[in-house]
């Protein structure tokens, strides 16, 4: 057995003791309404260390779902648009703790590759960085600020898609953006933002990946010479926001490709 078997083994032993304790003070239904409002789960009990899977290195943070977006294969319709060619740049805009940098950066590391990894929650900055460092990458360049279509001090706002408390922050600059599975939640944050040309001007840019709930139509009004340069880009759709940048990215000569991931989320690949 290795050794991440044997922590897994370690984490299901406490959820159940947390579960029964929790049945024996609050009922079988409260119980249940608890741990999923809290986003609580086997993987919330693992021990905050670093963890080795696949050749990256990461730290999960206790109580968040870092360890899901790290290491468990997801959106897999969209890894075939993530292929770097020798000495290009990769820009991850919403890159959180560095589940496509962290791959991109280990995938490409004798390439020439290198990686912009923008992420507005400085929770997650923090951790981003942390993973950068663990792993030893000097070719990715992480950088902490919201993207929109303006430079400025910006608002972000706690986020879930089902109405729940999810364990890794998610945040997004819309506060009225309630669409269908989205919802808004207390909390709120001030944060620098930039344009993405602004951030930009002095790198090359070749591929990008926008994944930040909601505010990617912002971030593209703000990307005039950025989409110029790009030759791929992929972006999760929220919301209504699908019309609005298919008609951004047409506007810029992409050759367009809807991808359809599980559950709601929606992605828009165009090419060059």
């Amino acid at each position: 057995m290795n050794s991440l078997s044997l922590f897994l083994r370690y984490a299901r032993y406490r959820y159940i003791a947390y579960r029964l304790s929790l049945r024996i003070k609050m009922g079988k239904k409260k119980r249940d309404e608890y741990l999923l409002n809290r986003g609580i789960s086997t993987i919330s009990f693992l021990p905050e260390r670093p963890y080795s899977i696949n050749g990256i290195k990461a730290i999960p943070r206790k109580g968040t779902q870092d360890f899901y977006m790290l290491f468990i294969p997801r959106e897999e319709g969209i890894k075939p648009h993530l292929i770097m060619d020798e000495n290009e740049t990769f820009v991850d805009v919403g890159a959180n703790v560095g589940s496509y940098s962290l791959k991109i950066a280990n995938d490409y590391k004798n390439k020439g590759v290198k990686v912009i990894a923008i992420e507005a929650h400085p929770g997650n900055y923090k951790a981003l960085c942390r993973n950068i460092e663990l792993n030893g990458f000097k070719h990715i360049k992480a950088i902490n600020k919201a993207v929109s279509d303006r430079k400025g001090v910006i608002t972000i706002y706690e986020r879930s898609h089902d109405g729940n408390r999810v364990g890794t922050d998610l945040y997004s600059i819309h506060n009225t953006f309630l669409a269908e599975h989205n919802f808004i939640l207390p909390d709120s944050l001030e944060v620098e933002s930039d344009t993405l040309d602004n951030i930009l001007a002095n790198n090359e840019v070749n591929v990008m990946k926008i994944d930040i709930e909601g505010a990617e139509v912002l971030a593209l009004k703000g990307a005039t010479n950025t989409l110029k340069r790009l030759r791929k880009i992929i972006v999760e759709i929220h919301g209504d926001n699908f019309d609005k940048v298919k008609q951004i990215l047409e506007n810029y000569t992409f050759k367009l490709e809807a991808i359809r991931a599980t559950g709601h989320m929606t992605y828009i690949t165009g090419s060059k």
